[in-house]
């Protein structure tokens, strides 16, 4: 065997391998992880009683409450108190608030201080899902 074209071989194998590489790293990227998020306000904010919430969410899509449907349900927020474990039905109670009619924005009414504020989606039977960007938790002061 000749070892130049062995060698010509090897190094082309090796620069297709890279180019298949670099092109996947780089190829479009696939459709996104679910992650539900507040737009309004920001993590750290200070703000004033009633407090305005705008939610968000990407590559999920929020409806009301009632049907199980994949990638899709409706958000809850949960007031100075944990995030609900997934699988996990969300209680209905003060510290817990739901927005079954798929609303993206609330007003709460606050004591002044600290908070915290969890957004948390859960399917259409407030089954909380699970998924790391299925929940945000963010910290208020309110004067």
């Amino acid at each position: 065997m000749n070892v130049s074209k062995h060698t010509s071989r090897s190094a082309l194998a090796l620069t297709l391998l890279l180019l298949v590489a670099g092109l996947t790293a780089y190829a479009a990227p696939v459709a996104g992880q679910a992650r539900v998020f507040f737009t309004l306000p920001s993590d750290g904010a200070t703000v004033t009683s009633p407090v305005k919430v705008t939610m968000g969410a990407e590559n999920f899509i929020v409806e009301p409450a009632g049907q199980v449907k994949a990638e899709a349900g409706h958000l809850h927020i949960m007031v100075d108190t944990n995030c609900v474990a997934a699988g996990k039905v969300v209680p209905a109670d003060a510290t817990h608030l739901h927005y079954g009619k798929g609303q993206l924005e609330a007003e709460l009414v606050l004591s002044p201080g600290t908070h915290t504020l969890c957004l948390q989606a859960a399917d259409g039977a407030h089954i909380a899902l699970a998924g790391a960007g299925m929940t945000q938790k963010i910290t208020l002061t309110v004067k």
